[in-house]
């Protein structure tokens, strides 16, 4: 695993939560639609209660949503940990904007009043370099 690879766990982990989320609305909505059968029409009935099982359904999310959750807390307290390590400000200050904050390249450029060119081509070079000195010790 590459240090980018490295850093970019709790980004794909944020990714992941942010999808299940989706989901978990997607079972929520239809957990709780309902409809009313046509007037004169013989509705057939099945032996399981499925309203139950969207509910169950829609629970089994938060479940894996919260398990998640906790994943991504534990991962961004290792990377916060490795980062606070790193002896430049200015290097901390990027990789907690971009690996923490999952910021843009852009908006990372414009806070910290540098050009997206300095940032990306110069200064996260020496971010992962700084970085991967300690990432190859844990």
């Amino acid at each position: 695993m590459t240090v980018k690879e490295w850093l970019n766990r709790g980004y794909r982990l944020d990714k992941e939560i942010n999808a299940l989320m989706r989901e978990q609305k997607r079972a929520l909505e239809l957990a709780t639609k309902t409809t009313a059968p046509a007037d004169g029409e013989k509705v057939q009935t099945s032996n399981g209660n499925t309203s139950e099982a969207r509910f169950i359904n829609y629970a089994d999310y938060k479940k894996l949503i919260d398990n998640r959750i906790a994943e991504l807390y534990a991962t961004k307290h290792e990377i916060i940990t490795a980062i606070d390590s790193v002896g430049d400000n200015t290097l901390r200050q990027l990789l907690i904007h971009r690996y923490i904050e999952f910021m843009r390249w852009e908006k990372i450029a414009e806070d910290m009043n540098y050009s997206y060119v300095h940032v990306v081509h110069t200064l996260h070079p020496k971010a992962l370099s700084a970085i991967s000195k300690i990432v190859n010790r844990i």
